[in-house]
């Protein structure tokens, strides 16, 4: 009994982490979607403040990440640590 019950536990911990979000700014990022925002982290984050404003991600960068890219700012970014 002991040995099934520990087996479960540890085989649950593995689990866990795949359906675990971050949150970047307000919005929750599943990992199917993070490798998108760290992407559109990095081209915001290497941009002047006035190329910034004017900046539209793609349209198949935020499909993709299922999610509007525009609303997350830089300081979101460097919070999540993904800058």
């Amino acid at each position: 009994m002991f040995k099934k019950t520990t087996l479960a536990v540890a085989l649950s911990l593995f689990a866990i982490p795949a359906f675990a979000q971050i949150t970047v700014g307000t919005v929750q990022v599943t990992p199917e979607g993070l490798p998108y925002v760290a992407s559109y982290c990095d081209e915001i984050g290497s941009m002047s403040v006035s190329d910034r404003s004017d900046y539209m991600p793609g349209l198949a960068q935020s499909v993709a990440s299922g999610i509007s890219l525009k609303t997350i700012t830089v300081s979101d970014c460097e919070r999540a640590g993904l800058i």
